[in-house]
C-alpha cells in the first residue's frame, strides 16, 4: 500500500472508530507505519477523528521522533507510544488508541476483560498497563513495558483510560479493537445477569 493510499484508510478508519462510538469528543488516535518503515502517519492532536483528513495527518519520523505537520498542527499527544510500539514490532504496521465504553469500564476498575467468548478464547492475553496520565513519559515506560512483556499482544488495557490496539495493518488493528470492546460488552453483561 502506498502513503496516500494509508493516509485514506486512516481517514475512513477514524471516522468509522467516532461513528461507531469506539471514541468520543477529541480522543483517540490512529497511526499506521510508512511504506519506508521509518515514519508514521498520525491523527492530530485537539482534532475529533470525525474530522481527520489526509491534510491535517502528521507525519513523524519513527527515530528521532521529528515531524512534518501542516501550521498550526501537532501529532497525538500518545504519538511516542505508537513509535515506541512500532521500534518493539517489527511487524506492526498500523496502531488504534479509542476508548470504546465496556472496555473502559473495565480500564477505569482496574480489572481485566475476561475471556467470556470462544473468540475471546482465540485472542492473545491482553496486558492491563498501570495508570499514568496520558501523554506522559509514565505511561510511555508502562507500555512499553506491558509490550516487552507480552510480545505477542494485540491489545493492551490502559487502566482509567481505555486500549491501544495493533495489528499487522490498519484493518487488523481496528479489528482488534472492535473484537476487544465485544469481549468486554459481553463480559459486562453476562456479570450484570449473576
Amino acid at each position: 500500500m502506498n502513503d496516500t493510499e494509508t493516509a485514506e484508510l486512516l481517514v475512513d478508519y477514524s471516522r468509522r472508530a467516532y461513528d461507531r462510538g469506539l471514541v468520543g469528543g477529541t480522543g483517540g488516535n490512529l497511526s499506521a507505519r510508512l511504506e519506508d518503515g521509518r515514519h508514521m502517519l498520525i491523527t492530530a492532536s485537539g482534532l475529533s477523528l470525525k474530522d481527520t483528513t489526509p491534510a491535517n495527518l502528521v507525519n513523524v519520523n519513527l527515530d528521532s521522533l521529528e515531524y512534518d505537520a501542516s501550521p498550526g498542527l501537532a501529532p497525538s499527544m500518545e504519538f511516542h507510544i505508537h513509535a515506541d510500539i512500532y521500534r518493539l514490532r517489527q511487524d506492526v504496521g498500523a496502531v488504534v488508541h479509542l476508548h470504546p465504553p465496556y472496555c473502559t469500564a473495565f480500564a477505569v476498575k482496574k480489572r481485566d476483560i475476561p475471556p467470556v467468548t470462544d473468540s475471546a478464547l482465540k485472542q492473545p492475553p491482553i496486558p492491563r498497563v498501570p495508570f499514568a496520565p496520558s501523554g506522559t513519559e509514565e505511561l510511555r515506560r508502562h507500555a512499553a513495558e506491558a509490550l516487552k512483556t507480552s510480545p505477542g499482544c494485540q491489545v493492551l488495557l490502559l487502566e482509567m483510560h481505555g486500549i491501544v490496539a495493533m495489528g499487522a495493518d490498519l484493518i487488523k488493528a481496528y479489528d482488534s479493537a472492535d473484537l476487544t470492546e465485544e469481549i468486554a460488552r459481553v463480559a459486562f453483561l453476562a456479570e450484570a445477569l449473576h
